[in-house]
């Protein structure tokens, strides 16, 4: 009875919604849709589990209705602490669709998306019309970014990766600024490097000819300029040098007080006993590469105020010099090239920005996009490192033999199949959902016969059009996925069911208990031969465990007829296996395939959010937060309405969220010009 009541509450909301709901906020009185009639229904709808002491979840509404109307429409989005937390975990499982639980009564799209708008309006005070793009702190480069900026800033290839220290990750990647830190190690490590690479610039020029002359066609070849001859030419081609690099180096015109310092700096290691003026330019160019304008991000706004938001806190539009460094760190982890900068210079970036994304998802420094972003958001960067027992999961009495099957290159072609099958969508603008269900992949020789596909002939890696009936199709099958899902000695179907949430559908379930036991131990205590299935059922039968594993483990079950490699198993080994499950939303699937297509068709909405979460992740250095639901629903829109990965990053780069930002860090001031100056 009490299911049935919260069914019958969910339907009296939905008809008050439907009657009343439009015309309330129409006439602009939303503190009553707060204060009256909304609690009532959510007490109708969710207070057998969550009021009157229930708290299923750690979710309980007792008080948490109460204080929202006592804070009233007059100060929306200020209920803090554990209230706020409670709302945003209401507010996502509504949102995912996990809430209300599968076998109940569900309301449509459009009625689901009415308590969704009040919440994030009452409660988090946020306005559609006026998006909160929120706000990045200083973002250090990352070495990945740092050794792509010095490869097309001088033009030479210079390994200085290795010379730099691993970066921290958050929310999945490098490019978070908040956990790009600098230490004391990695400020030596960049003073190191960037020493190392001016020397080696400098030493590109030649020597001088007898009795110190230079010759007039000796050239410092990566600015094209000439060695002065005299005192005066010196200084004109000095200020010409450090004037051009700095300017290129920090992505931006450099400003007068920051040119002067390289200048004297210059001059002074030139004048030291036995100093040279390629010594002198040399320091220059190390302070320039060292400085904090190059190793951080810094990004001035554009006009002072765009408009307020409903806090009254300010929002203006980054400048055009920022704009151009947030699309080229986006798409190539680089920085801006000419065209870019000279549109930037020029204030006419914004005007052209289309054309310029196309122009550089075509340019083969996009590839960086799918190294670096597929890399973390799939985690193909770990498939060529893993540790496996080849033994124990190919069945073989030899390790090398074992290796040779799983081998090196296999490894290699894995990552590459995941990671250009996204490229070939971006720049074919092919839909994002072929990711999991297209029917042609990636495939050379070694890793077209690991997978057992005939006919696939040389090393290197070619669109190939799959066999209908081939167990391979769509990321699910891929290499990649299949072996960073699994142990080192056999498959995990948690792991692989919960990266399906984590990074597929956008609803990770909570973490697991300190204490819960491993899947051995649970196995001493059932048959011998029990299959897969069985054995997670055993894991999981405390209830509390069992809720979050209801929503892991039928995805996961279902790719067991691939081994922890990524191999398809042998007939007789998967004669046992059960495939066939179901989403907590309740979407049936028999298989890996059915369950692919279940995600790009019932799912897609819940894929390409996850998916514009990820990405809008990557490209502004940030966690997504709540505030961010009005930028992410207009990308998930676009993608529903023109359904093309290139429409997706377009969608990104023209959010508020790429091209605005809080105010509250004034980078563009003078005081800002003597504390970054190097």
């Amino acid at each position: 009875m009490a299911r049935l009541s919260i069914s019958l509450g969910m339907w009296a909301l939905i008809g008050w919604m439907g009657s009343g709901a439009e015309s309330v906020t129409a006439a602009g009185n939303q503190e009553t849709l707060l204060g009256t009639a909304v609690p009532q229904r959510l007490r109708a709808l969710c207070g057998a589990c969550h009021c009157d002491g229930a708290d299923e979840g750690g979710i309980a509404f007792d008080g948490l209705l109460e204080r929202a109307c006592a804070a009233g429409a007059d100060s929306p989005g200020r209920q803090g602490g554990a209230d706020h937390d409670a709302w945003l975990a209401i507010w996502k499982n509504l949102r995912a669709g996990v809430m209300p639980p599968a076998d109940e009564l569900q309301p449509s799209a459009t009625e689901r998306a009415l308590v969704l708008g009040l919440i994030e309006r009452e409660i988090f005070g946020l306005d559609p019309a006026r998006p909160d793009p929120g706000r990045v702190v200083l973002r250090r480069l990352n070495r990945v970014e740092y050794a792509n900026t010095i490869r097309d800033l001088v033009g030479l290839d210079i390994n200085v990766v290795d010379n730099l220290p691993t970066d921290d990750t958050g929310f999945g990647f490098d490019t978070i600024a908040d956990v790009l830190t600098l230490s004391p190690l990695v400020v030596e490590k960049y003073l190191e490097t960037a020493t190392a690479v001016a020397k080696q610039i400098v030493s590109k020029v030649q020597a001088p000819q007898r009795g110190g002359a230079y010759s007039a066609d000796v050239r410092l070849v990566f600015l094209n300029q000439p060695v002065p001859l005299n005192d005066a030419a010196r200084q004109q081609t000095r200020n010409i040098i450090l004037k051009t690099f700095a300017s290129r180096a920090f992505r931006r015109p450099v400003d007068p007080i920051s040119l002067q310092s390289l200048i004297e700096l210059s001059v002074a290691a030139e004048g030291i006993p036995g100093g040279t003026f390629e010594q002198g330019i040399g320091a220059g160019l190390t302070a320039v590469l060292a400085a904090p304008r190059f190793i951080f991000r810094v990004e001035a706004d554009a006009e002072k105020v765009s408009r307020l938001l409903p806090s009254g806190q300010p929002v203006a539009a980054i400048d055009e010099h920022a704009l151009a460094a947030r699309l080229s760190y986006f798409l190539w982890s680089s920085m801006p090239d000419e065209e870019l900068l000279t549109l930037a210079n020029a204030g006419q970036l914004r005007a052209d920005l289309a054309k310029q994304v196309d122009r550089m998802i075509d340019d083969e420094r996009c590839d960086a996009l799918a190294k670096n972003f597929v890399g973390q958001w799939l985690q193909t960067r770990d498939v060529e490192s893993l540790p496996f027992d080849v033994r124990t999961i190919l069945g073989v009495d030899d390790r090398q033999k074992g290796e040779k099957i799983f081998s090196e290159d296999v490894r290699r072609a894995m990552r590459l199949e995941t990671e250009m099958l996204f490229l070939h969508l971006l720049r074919a603008n092919l839909p994002a959902t072929d990711l999991l269900v297209g029917q042609a992949t990636f495939l050379n020789a070694a890793l077209a016969k690991f997978y057992g596909i005939p006919g696939v002939e040389g090393k290197k890696m070619r669109l190939v059009k799959l066999d209908p009936e081939s167990h391979r199709g769509g990321l699910l099958t891929h290499g990649s996925f299949l072996t960073v899902t699994s142990n080192p000695s056999r498959t995990s179907p948690v792991k692989r069911g919960l990266f399906i949430l984590d990074n597929l559908l956008g609803t990770p379930a909570r973490p697991a208990p300190a204490d819960v036991p491993s899947l051995e131990t649970a196995a001493a205590e059932v048959l011998k031969n029990a299959t897969m299935r069985d054995l997670m059922t055993q894991h999981r039968h405390d209830a509390l465990c069992a809720s979050c594993h209801a929503r892991m483990d039928p995805l996961g079950l279902a790719l067991e007829p691939y081994n922890a490699v990524g191999q398809w198993r042998e007939a007789a080994d998967r004669a046992s296996l059960e495939t066939g499950g179901r989403l907590i939303t309740g979407e049936s699937f028999a298989n890996v395939r059915e369950l692919s297509a279940c995600i790009a068709d019932q799912r897609r909405p819940d894929f390409y959010r996850c998916l514009s979460e990820k990405i809008l992740t990557y490209a502004l250095g940030r966690g997504v937060e709540y505030y961010d639901a009005t930028v992410v629903d207009k990308i998930v829109a676009d993608l529903l309405e023109a359904d093309g990965l290139r429409t997706l990053v377009q969608s990104v780069v023209a959010s508020d969220a790429f091209q605005l930002r809080r105010q509250g860090f004034a980078n563009s001031s003078k005081t800002d010009q003597k504390e970054l100056a190097p």
